[in-house]
C-alpha cells in the first residue's frame, strides 16, 4: 500500500479509537465527544458558527446540528450579532458553563490515559505533525 494512503488510514483509525475512549468516557453526560469539544471551545469565549466549523474543521452544516443538541440540552444560545446579523454567535449557559469545566477536567484525564503508551518527547513530536497537518488542511 501506498505510504501516504497508509497514513491517512492510521490518522482515520487513531481519530476513531479517540473518539471511541473519550465518548466512553462522556455517557454520564449525555453527550458526544464533539459536543463536548464545542461546548468547551464557547467556554475559551464567545465564538461565531463559521469561527467554530472553521476550529473544528467540520462543514457549517454538522456544527449547527451539533449545537442545535447542545442547544435543546440547555448548555448554549445563539444569537445574532447586533453588528452584522448575518453572524450567529454561540454563548454558554449557566449550565453549559458549569458542564463545561468538569468535562474538560474528565477529559484531560481520559485522554492522558490514552496517550499514556507514549513518552513526553513522542507525544510532543506526534503534537507538532499533527498541528502542522491540520493546520495545512484546516486553511484550504
Amino acid at each position: 500500500m501506498d505510504d501516504s494512503l497508509c497514513l491517512c488510514n492510521l490518522l482515520k483509525a487513531a481519530a476513531a479509537c479517540c473518539e471511541r475512549e473519550l465518548n466512553d468516557a462522556l455517557c454520564e453526560f449525555d453527550i458526544s465527544h464533539c459536543q463536548a469539544m464545542i461546548l468547551m471551545k464557547i467556554g475559551e469565549g464567545k465564538i461565531s458558527m463559521s469561527d467554530m466549523s472553521r476550529e473544528m474543521c467540520c462543514h457549517k452544516s454538522n456544527i449547527t446540528q451539533v449545537v442545535a443538541g447542545l442547544e435543546e440540552k440547555g448548555f448554549v444560545t445563539r444569537s445574532l450579532l447586533e453588528s452584522d446579523r448575518r453572524i450567529t454567535e454561540l454563548v454558554l449557559t449557566t449550565k453549559g458553563s458549569s458542564t463545561s469545566v468538569r468535562l474538560r477536567e474528565l477529559l484531560v484525564r481520559r485522554a492522558s490515559d490514552c496517550m499514556s503508551i507514549f513518552t513526553k518527547e513522542e507525544k510532543r513530536t506526534l503534537g507538532e505533525l499533527l498541528k502542522k497537518y491540520v493546520g495545512k488542511h484546516r486553511s484550504s
